[in-house]
């Protein structure tokens, strides 16, 4: 499997990784990370893999998570990787302190609903019940 072909549960394992990533930078503090470039630039890094990672998250977690801002997550990497120059060190640390725990409570909430309608198709077809969806054509 090449990177350009990642599946979705490698996907979730990078955001899983570039999450704990940024818990790891906002543990050791905005007085740190101002005083040091190493982690000004580990804090680039991490809020500019997130928004890779999204742009190859698929639509229907994307449209499941719609209240998410996921224009701006997915232009976070743009802006890292080529805007570098004006980044507002400010706004980086309030992404990794506020706005990335969020992005993951929501993710993690969506996988959860998807886990639970896979658990419980299986169960319905036992009780000879329609999946949900069928009776929309949809494939749930």
């Amino acid at each position: 499997m090449t990177a350009a072909h990642r599946n979705v549960d490698d996907l979730l394992k990078d955001l899983a990784e570039a999450v704990d990533a940024a818990a790891e930078l906002v543990a050791l503090g905005k007085d740190r990370l101002d005083a040091e470039r190493p982690l000004r630039l580990a804090g680039e890094a991490v809020a500019g893999r997130l928004g890779d990672i999204a742009t190859k998250l698929p639509n229907d977690l994307i449209a499941g998570t719609s209240e998410l801002p996921w224009v701006e997550i997915k232009g976070m990497r743009i802006v890292v990787d080529h805007a570098y120059h004006g980044l507002d060190y400010e706004r980086v640390w309030r992404t990794l302190r506020d706005d990335v725990p969020e992005l993951n409570r929501v993710v993690q909430r969506w996988i959860g609903a998807q886990r639970g309608s896979e658990l419980e198709a299986p169960a319905r077809e036992r009780e000879g019940l329609p999946r949900r969806g069928d009776d929309l054509g949809l494939d749930l």
